[in-house]
């Protein structure tokens, strides 16, 4: 280690709170889903209230990780060529601390609480919907078949959030088990030499995660997608409005006016089970 004490212990507690901060937000953020979805008539959480989660959120975060400050070190290292190197890593007093530090503050509170509390809430968002039938609207197979894609769209997201946050996290913290609780690596062995190299590939997987959520969303939410897309192209959207001028405005005006009267000749009952089918889609498709 070339850079010092104070970037030895620096950098382990960033990423520890890092990590350990992010984490607990997917975990508030899917408690807040459970709220709107499951309770949607009761007060939303506000602006303010939002600040205060994540500020109690990186107030954990930065509390919790506080030991590595302590306790991770320069310490000698003996080369074959018996030259001797500084590594940075942690020594504590006693093995049986670093043990249940790493079980309760690391593997529990970030991971196996964070991981049960968010498939917890998936679960009864997922029965929410499942079970939700509007009611006092007329039962059509065109309309029901609608319904059950987007139930089955929402499951399938819901299924696929918690088993990639299961998956990303989990090779980190498996490494972390078989060092802190396993018994020591053998100098030179073929699991020392794959666990160093398996470490870093499991670092980078684990806060991978939080951008690919967006990319889930992105991919099983068609809204998601609009939103995004109106926010990145609304300056262009803007300019194209202003240059269009009334001639573009006559033509929409035509545009729109033609789709109204095909409109108006479709049969009623059509047009009654479309619109029916597009409002409960857009409710189901809300969820997230």
């Amino acid at each position: 280690w070339l850079l010092g004490l104070f970037v030895c212990k620096s950098v382990s507690y960033l990423q520890g709170v890092s990590v350990c901060a992010s984490v607990n937000t997917l975990m508030a953020i899917s408690i807040d889903r459970y709220y709107a979805i499951c309770y949607p008539m009761k007060r939303q959480i506000s602006l303010r209230a939002c600040r205060v989660v994540i500020a109690v959120i990186w107030a954990f975060s930065l509390t919790i990780t506080l030991p590595w400050t302590f306790f991770f070190r320069l310490m000698p290292m003996l080369t074959e060529s018996e030259t001797t190197l500084q590594v940075c890593r942690e020594d504590w007093p006693t093995e049986g601390m670093g043990v249940l530090y790493f079980v309760v503050a690391n593997l529990v509170l970030c991971y196996l609480l964070p991981l049960c509390v968010i498939t917890l809430c998936y679960v009864f968002i997922w029965l929410k919907v499942w079970r939700r039938r509007p009611p006092g609207e007329a039962h059509d197979f065109a309309v029901e078949n609608i319904i059950q894609r987007s139930k089955i769209k929402v499951a399938k997201m819901l299924l696929v959030v918690v088993v990639v946050f299961a998956i990303s996290w989990l090779p980190l913290y498996a490494i972390f088990a078989r060092l802190k609780i396993g018994e020591p690596l053998a100098d030179g062995s073929l699991e020392q030499s794959l666990i160093e190299v398996a470490a870093p590939v499991a670092q980078w997987l684990g806060a991978s995660n939080s951008c690919i959520n967006p990319i889930l969303y992105a991919f099983f939410n068609s809204k998601f997608r609009m939103g995004f897309k109106s926010i990145l192209f609304r300056r262009q959207c803007c300019c194209w409005c202003c240059c269009d001028g009334a001639s573009g405005g006559r033509r929409r005006s035509a545009a729109s006016a033609a789709r109204h009267e095909l409109s108006c000749n479709r049969p009623s009952s059509v047009r009654t089970s479309q619109a029916v089918a597009r409002r409960k889609d857009s409710r189901l498709s809300d969820v997230f």
